[in-house]
């Protein structure tokens, strides 16, 4: 009987190892990591992650995890952050890692509210 409860106990355990493993595999250590906000995001945005492909004086062009393409127009209004420190668009280059909250516009636009660089 102890030599069948030491058998399902290490298969439990085994289990339990196997399940984790899993769950692991299909986290991103790529994506990356959110800006820290005091405040919650307004109902009314979003955000997106991804590596910049292009930045120019009004917009920036992201590439999220799925490789998707996304332009969102940037105004006077948005604020960004490199690296926790304030920063300007001329800041963000092509393949920086950022975090864009952004709201929607007319149409199918988005305009950034916050660009945070990792």
């Amino acid at each position: 009987m102890t030599k069948f409860v030491r058998a399902l106990g290490a298969a439990m355990l085994c289990l339990g190892l196997l399940s984790s493993a899993n769950i692991m595999a299909k986290q991103d250590p790529t994506a990356p990591a959110q800006e820290k906000k005091d405040k919650q995001p307004k109902a009314d945005t979003t955000t997106i992650n991804g590596t910049v492909a292009a930045v120019t004086d009004s917009a920036v062009t992201v590439v999220d995890g799925q490789q998707a393409e996304h332009t969102v127009t940037v105004n006077s209004e948005t604020k960004v952050t490199k690296a926790g420190k304030d920063a300007t668009l001329a800041d963000v280059k092509a393949n920086d890692v950022v975090a864009i909250e952004m709201k929607k516009g007319d149409g199918e636009t988005w305009t950034a509210v916050r660009i945070a660089v990792s």
